[in-house]
C-alpha cells in the first residue's frame, strides 16, 4: 500500500483555541462542514482535539450551556500521531488500538499538517476499491466493455451492460443488480 500523503486527502488545518467556548466550536464545525477539529493553545501549540461527539457526551447530555462551557474543558488531550509516510494499515491499527476516530498526522519534520479522521481511510478504500474493480472490469472485457456502475451501502450496482456475458460472469453481474 501507499503512504498516506499519497492515499488520503487531507482537507485544510483548521486548529481552534481551547478559550472559546463550545458554542463557538458548533458555529465552527457548521461554517467549515467538519465534525472535528484539533484545539491549539494561545501559542499555536496543538493540545486537543473536539468532536461533535464530545459536545455531545460532555455538555447537552448534561444539559450544560454550551455558551457557558470552554473547549478545554472537554476536549481530548490524549493526542495520538502518525507519520505522514506510514502505511494507511498503520493509521487504521492506531484508531482502532486506541479506540479513537482521528489521528494527527505529522510530517517526517514531526509537524502537524491536518487531522486525518475515519471518513478519510474510509473514502481512501472506497477509491481503491472502484479502482480495482475497474481493473477487473477492463480484463475481463479485454477493454471493450466499460459498464456504468456504482457503490451503494454493500454492493455494486452495475448498469449499461449491452453484451452477453458468459453464465458465470451473468450470474455475478445479477447478484449485483437492484
Amino acid at each position: 500500500m501507499a503512504p498516506l500523503k499519497d492515499s488520503i486527502k487531507l482537507r485544510a488545518h483548521l486548529p481552534i483555541n481551547q478559550n472559546k467556548t463550545v458554542q463557538d466550536a458548533v458555529k465552527f464545525f457548521c461554517d467549515h462542514n467538519i465534525s472535528a477539529t484539533m484545539v491549539s493553545n494561545d501559542e499555536g501549540n496543538i493540545i486537543g482535539i473536539i468532536s461533535e461527539k464530545d459536545i455531545v457526551r460532555k455538555v447537552l447530555y448534561k444539559n450544560l450551556d454550551p455558551k457557558n462551557v470552554y473547549i478545554k474543558e472537554i476536549m481530548n488531550t490524549r493526542l495520538i500521531y502518525v507519520d505522514e509516510n506510514e502505511d494507511i494499515k498503520i493509521a487504521k491499527m492506531l484508531m482502532f488500538m486506541n479506540g479513537v476516530r482521528h489521528l494527527i498526522m505529522v510530517d517526517e519534520n514531526k509537524q502537524v499538517i491536518g487531522l486525518l479522521s475515519m471518513r478519510d481511510l474510509i473514502e481512501s478504500d472506497l477509491t481503491e476499491s472502484k479502482e480495482l474493480l475497474r481493473r477487473i472490469n477492463d480484463i475481463y472485457y479485454e477493454n471493450a466493455h466499460q459498464p456504468e456502475w456504482r457503490i451503494s451501502s454493500n454492493r455494486v450496482i452495475i448498469g449499461n451492460t449491452d453484451i452477453t456475458p458468459d453464465p458465470i460472469a451473468e450470474e455475478i453481474i445479477n447478484s449485483y443488480k437492484i
